[in-house]
């Protein structure tokens, strides 16, 4: 089975870690045969997985800041809670769009570019400790 985004982003990781998938699953006490399910996308990515994988490279100084949107991608999910009903309507807007692949880029370098101009950029770590404000 192919490699999701996610499990691309995973296995280079690993690569740029120097770590193997036997050496990765036992620090997080699983198996490699889950580890690769969940690249592959047999296996759905909970949100404990997604934590403990970046807890897991962080730990050896790589920054995967967009873990949870590649996790998202490959469980098919959008998440929306806590979003306002504006936002709610620009994702269901986006998701039943007819733009090309080309339009669809420019709108996220566009997303990008306004997020690196407000400071607005976020990562795993960040979004966790919004989730723990919010119940």
């Amino acid at each position: 089975m192919a490699l999701t985004e996610f499990g691309k982003e995973v296995r280079k990781a690993r690569i740029d870690t120097d770590q193997t998938l036997m050496t990765m699953a036992a620090a997080l006490r699983t198996t490699p045969a889950f580890l690769s399910a969940m690249e592959t996308g047999s296996k759905k990515i909970a949100q404990k997985w997604v934590d403990a994988i970046y807890s897991f490279f962080a730990e050896k100084g790589l920054d995967l800041a967009n873990l949870q949107e590649l996790a998202n991608a490959a469980n098919d999910i959008v998440p929306v809670e806590g979003l306002t009903h504006q936002q709610k309507m620009l994702v269901a807007g986006f998701a039943k769009s007819q733009w090309t692949p080309e339009q669809l880029k420019q709108f996220a370098n566009l997303l990008e570019h306004i997020n690196k101009q407000e400071g607005n950029s976020t990562n795993v770590s960040t979004k966790r400790s919004a989730r723990s404000c919010n119940p």
